[in-house]
């Protein structure tokens, strides 16, 4: 029987945030945690499956580990928020698609775990003034994709046609940009020259193939990101 992948991972995710608030110290609300937009049903599955493959763990204090995650966090035993702490513990939405994601790209898609570096949930860790959530390397100095997850489809598809727009008018600052919440993502694709962006949201995405031409972005929508052996 197939599992019940949405069901699973809102059970999970209720059971660490009780877990949350009992190594805080303080009684669960009622009526507990409350996710939205739900768990998607692909994200669900691969959320699981990167749980049971081990790509990362989460501790009583509502924090994810990951061997993703760059060396320095990695090594020196911080987490990454999947719950915040203040005012009060809640779920941060995004970052249960980002795990998701990432767990796509090795599970289904055929990266290798030293290939993906999750960015997410943690400033210090991102390009300086880019908000990239994973990257996909061929070689340590070569991104062939940035990804970029949000919590929901509408999200997403402003995201989309903000980069078109910041594209179609080739290099400018954010300051003089009309869509500043999402001019970062063009301007990490112009200076690293990916080979693909991937727009993530719960079961929802956008593929593009990027052209390169000069300071000109073009944009290529594609049906899917293709796996690894399409790409490498």
């Amino acid at each position: 029987m197939e599992r019940d992948w949405e069901a699973e991972t809102g059970s999970y995710l209720k059971e660490r945030f009780a877990e949350l608030w009992a190594a805080l110290g303080q009684p669960l609300p009622i009526p507990g945690l409350r996710i939205s937009p739900p768990p998607g049903l692909i994200e669900s599955e691969y959320f699981l499956r990167g749980l049971e493959s081990e790509l990362f763990w989460i501790d009583e204090f509502g924090q994810f580990h990951s061997e993703l995650l760059p060396a320095p966090r990695r090594d020196d035993g911080r987490g990454v928020q999947l719950f915040q702490h203040e005012p009060q513990p809640r779920l941060l939405r995004e970052v249960v698609c980002q795990l998701s994601t990432a767990s796509a790209l090795i599970l289904k898609r055929g990266w290798l775990r030293s290939q993906v570096v999750m960015l997410s949930g943690d400033e210090e860790l991102r390009p300086p003034g880019h908000g990239i959530d994973l990257l996909v390397r061929s070689r340590p100095d070569e991104i062939l994709i940035c990804v970029e997850v949000k919590r929901s489809a509408a999200e997403l598809q402003k995201l989309m046609t903000d980069m078109g727009a910041c594209c179609k008018r080739g290099p400018h600052a954010r300051d003089e940009c009309g869509f500043p919440q999402n001019h970062a993502k063009y301007e990490f694709c112009a200076l690293n020259q990916p080979a693909y962006f991937w727009a993530v949201a719960p079961d929802a995405d956008v593929c593009l193939r990027m052209n390169y031409d000069g300071d000109v972005v073009g944009l290529e929508q594609i049906s899917s990101l293709p796996p690894r052996s399409m790409i490498e």
